[in-house]
């Protein structure tokens, strides 16, 4: 049996009195230790054991010592019965008592031996409830009177009684603020604990140095024992036994950090889904599309009348399939399969293919496309031209579609160790408060336009993934009424000339 196993109490209704009895054990412990080194001390001049015997000194100390080895384990072996209470813990104190009694002669203990008597009255506040400090004091008290009186002849002394009082009130006084302090902070925890075993998501506490104090039982069921991975790995998401968990972290001063743990099993397996079909639709209604396109194209061919039929046809299928478009680039990058070039882009042919591409638009609607390159920029750089023109073909797409009188302006501009693809336009502009999820994908612009705005609300979606992905960052400023600008900040890395 471990020896932190032996001095356990069990668990009883009153937390207070199992606190007060594993105190008594130790201090049991700790006296018939004492005792024990009382009584080698005594032999340990060599004397032979009758002279210790008939020596009065020698004697009653040995008698004290056989007194304390036979009783205090007694008293331990009681303390651990549950139904003891307080009983081991008076038998102690009386214990102590009749030991001081009989380990010095009554003259002794009724002159310097006074200060004796005080160890009993701390004992008692300690081992017993606070305010039997005062009984042991007046037992204390009584004996001492008994030794003065009936053995001694004489008078008895009050001061010695009134400093046990006194010591009785400060100890009284001493252990109820701290059995309340321990009370308080025990209910605190009671509390606090409730409060993190209730908690449906999990909860863990590292300290400073990364190591794991506290996990509620939502957390160890859902990491077990790759709890202690958290020291080591400060993962935003993790796949760990068929489950896909999230943690979100945060600091909590003096303490360490705290990691909130979420199954999100079934949300991912959700989102899968959702991508995996968003794939196939795209690539199932593409083929349909491209052959529909085709044939207003032949329609168009035979006659006048014809052509304006296979005109609405064209533009119709145009605006599916660029929406097809945005449905599997959209899957693919939530599939994590986008995949970014490295290679020369001349910016003089990607500005000219772009105001190609989106010049008609901006003629339909009466619209200046105006384009400008800064001549700091050199004539290529290395990237992904086709994501490039995807980027702009979106930004000026978007842009046309939410103007309607007016410009837009696409520039590209030079900056320190980067550069910038900047598109401005005079349009409707966006509320402040719809900036921060403007790049959500299936945020439409009808959200905060008009319902004559076609599209499904994920261009600049993808714009953030496509710049993202080529460690760049976009930014948007707009004002309602006056217009919108997007910025598109990229790294510059110069190609070869010539």
């Amino acid at each position: 049996m471990k020896l932190s196993t032996f001095m356990q109490i069990p668990d009883t209704f009153d937390p207070d009195d199992r606190r007060r009895r594993q105190i008594l054990n130790i201090i049991l412990s700790f006296f018939t230790a004492a005792a024990v080194f009382s009584m080698i001390a005594t032999f340990s001049y060599g004397d032979p054991f009758l002279e210790v015997v008939h020596d009065p000194v020698a004697s009653q100390i040995l008698l004290s010592g056989l007194f304390a080895l036979f009783v205090f384990p007694l008293l331990f072996v009681l303390n651990r019965w549950k139904r003891a209470g307080s009983l081991a813990g008076w038998l102690f104190i009386l214990t102590i008592i009749v030991v001081i009694t009989i380990s010095d002669t009554p003259r002794e203990l009724s002159g310097r031996g006074l200060i004796v008597w005080t160890l009993p009255i701390l004992a008692g506040g300690i081992v017993l409830p606070a305010q039997a400090a005062f009984a042991v004091a007046l037992l204390v008290s009584l004996v001492n009177s008994y030794i003065l009186i009936f053995i001694l002849h004489l008078s008895p002394n009050p001061y010695p009684m009134a400093i046990y009082f006194s010591l009785a009130t400060l100890t009284w006084l001493g252990m109820s603020i701290a059995n309340n302090a321990i009370r308080t902070a025990r209910n605190e925890a009671q509390k606090n604990a409730a409060i993190l075993n209730g908690v449906a998501d999990g909860v863990v506490v590292l300290n400073e140095d990364d190591q794991v104090v506290l996990a509620n039982p939502v957390a160890l069921s859902l990491m077990g024992n790759r709890l202690a991975e958290l020291s080591s790995n400060h993962r935003v998401q993790q796949e760990l036994r068929g489950r896909v968990l999230a943690f979100e972290w945060s600091e909590v001063q003096g303490v360490g950090r705290v990691a909130i743990v979420r199954d999100i099993s079934r949300q991912v397996e959700v989102e899968r889904a959702k991508d995996a079909i968003l794939g196939v639709v795209s690539h199932e209604m593409r083929t349909p599309l491209t052959a529909i396109i085709g044939f207003a194209e032949l329609i168009a061919m035979r006659s006048d009348h014809a052509v304006e039929m296979a005109g609405r046809i064209q533009a119709s299928a145009q605006r599916l399939i660029h929406m097809v478009n945005d449905l599997l680039e959209h899957a693919q990058a939530q599939a994590g399969v986008l995949k970014i070039q490295k290679e020369a882009v001349s910016l003089q042919s990607l500005m000219q293919v772009v105001k190609n591409t989106m010049s008609g638009l901006a003629v339909e609607k009466c619209l200046s496309l105006k384009t400008c390159i800064d001549p700091d920029l050199p004539e290529t750089v290395i990237g992904d031209g086709g994501r490039l023109q995807q980027v702009l073909v979106n930004l000026i797409g978007n842009a046309i579609k939410f103007t309607e009188q007016g410009e837009v302006c696409v520039s590209f501009e030079k900056g320190e160790g980067e550069w910038s693809i900047v598109v401005r336009d005079t349009g409707i502009g966006i509320p402040g408060e719809r900036l921060p999820d403007i790049f959500e994908p299936f945020r439409r612009g009808s959200d905060y336009a008009t319902r004559r705005h076609q599209g499904a609300g994920l261009g600049l979606s993808i714009v953030k993934t496509l710049v993202t992905l080529m460690d760049g960052k976009v930014e948007v400023e707009s004002t309602v009424g006056k217009g919108t600008v997007f910025t598109v900040t990229l790294p510059l890395e110069k190609g070869k000339e010539g």
